[in-house]
């Protein structure tokens, strides 16, 4: 337990005593999780200090593939490239994309590939960076790491690595000719809309098509990148062979950080559940190669996970293994302290027998949320 000052550095962390206003009222409770909601209280209140403690997160330092500022260098390289493509399209420029911005994108690959270079041993996680009104600036960034990633696995030499890493990058560059609101839109498309939304492979091919200094795997990428084996794709509906092997790279890696990241229209999923999904669209419709690599190079559940035992306790992840990722060590609370008490217990998962995780909860989430998650799932284990 220590004193902090009351920032947004203290999201996640737990309070570890009662806070009161100035009229003596209680204003939270021991034991919530700071999040969003709680600190505008505190701030409202004019709370200066609160005693903290994060028994479930104390030591757990989850390990970045890509330092997160270089990511977010990144971002910002890739939005002002975007934008100067829709700016350009605005003021009718034939070119699209100009050779600096060309530039750009390959010093952002680039910079890229060394932040890998120096991370050899560590498995993908996703980072979640900035809002959700970014995405496709963000998710552009995840995508080329993931190809980058993929396609070393693969034995792809450095060259095509980078043609590779340039056609993830710029693979939704066509978005910029689809209205924002369709892009934005918190509720379900409609077919109308989603077929206008549809045409962005082919607006980004038509855009970059006649650029000299990209390849022609870049701008195979970016125009068929939605084509599924199965036929089922988009925009010419092609069918195995027909569909590169560099492009299926990006496609797995697409659909993958797309479930795994928060969209306008719905919260990321759980990368385990994503990985599933997967599963079953390596059957026929993505190749299962890559979808094997990519499985190989993700941390299912990363350092700082929270987790749901088996058995109804809540933790987190502690360590990770590569050799046994559905079997990690875990830090839990004990079930008769979640009434408000604070003690913790290590299970190293890969000696136990009966144990297992059974789902993951936000590690953001107010205990009153914690309790909630924990008491549905012991009922459903009364209940069996």
């Amino acid at each position: 337990m220590k004193s902090a000052r009351v920032s947004e550095i203290l999201i996640g962390n737990m309070i570890a005593e009662p806070v009161y206003s100035e009229q003596g009222n209680l204003l939270l409770k021991e034991g919530v999780v700071i999040n969003k909601h709680v600190l505008n209280k505190l701030l409202a209140h004019e709370i200066d200090y609160v005693y903290i403690f994060d028994a479930l997160m104390e030591d757990i330092e989850p390990k970045s593939l890509i330092r997160e500022e270089k990511l977010e260098e990144s971002v910002r390289v890739v939005k002002h490239v975007f934008d100067d493509v829709l700016h350009n399209e605005r003021m009718g420029v034939k070119s699209g994309i100009s050779k600096r911005d060309i530039l750009l994108v390959k010093n952002v690959v680039d910079e890229l590939l060394r932040e890998l270079e120096n991370a050899e041993n560590i498995l993908y996680t996703v980072v979640d960076l900035i809002g959700t009104d970014a995405y496709t600036y963000k998710h552009s960034v995840n995508v080329t790491v993931l190809s980058i990633i993929v396609a070393k696995a693969l034995g792809y030499d450095k060259a095509d690595i980078k043609n590779i890493a340039m056609g993830a990058l710029l693979h939704d560059i066509g978005k910029v000719r689809v209205e924002s609101e369709l892009i934005l839109k918190p509720g379900k498309l409609t077919f109308d809309e989603r077929k206008r939304v549809e045409k962005h492979p082919s607006y980004g091919y038509e855009l970059l098509e006649a650029i000299e200094g990209l390849s022609y795997t870049t701008k195979q990428i970016i125009l068929l990148h939605h084509e599924k084996l199965d036929g089922s794709g988009y925009p010419y509906g092609l069918r195995g062979i027909e569909i590169p092997p560099y492009v299926r790279i990006v496609t797995v890696c697409d659909m993958y950080d797309a479930m795994t990241t928060d969209r306008v229209y719905r919260n990321k999923m759980p990368i385990y559940r994503a990985l599933d999904i997967l599963m079953a669209e390596a059957i026929y419709r993505i190749d299962p190669e890559v979808y094997s690599v990519l499985l190989g190079n993700i941390a299912v559940y990363p350092e700082g996970t929270g987790i749901i035992l088996s058995d109804g306790r809540i933790g987190v992840v502690m360590k990770y293994r590569h050799k046994n990722p559905a079997r990690p060590i875990v830090r839990v609370l004990n079930n008769h302290l979640l009434s408000g008490k604070i003690n913790v217990e290590l299970i190293d998962l890969e000696q136990s027998q009966i144990l297992f995780i059974e789902d993951v909860w936000d590690v953001k989430a107010t205990k009153e949320e914690r309790l909630e998650a924990a008491q549905k799932r012991n009922s459903r284990v009364a209940i069996n």
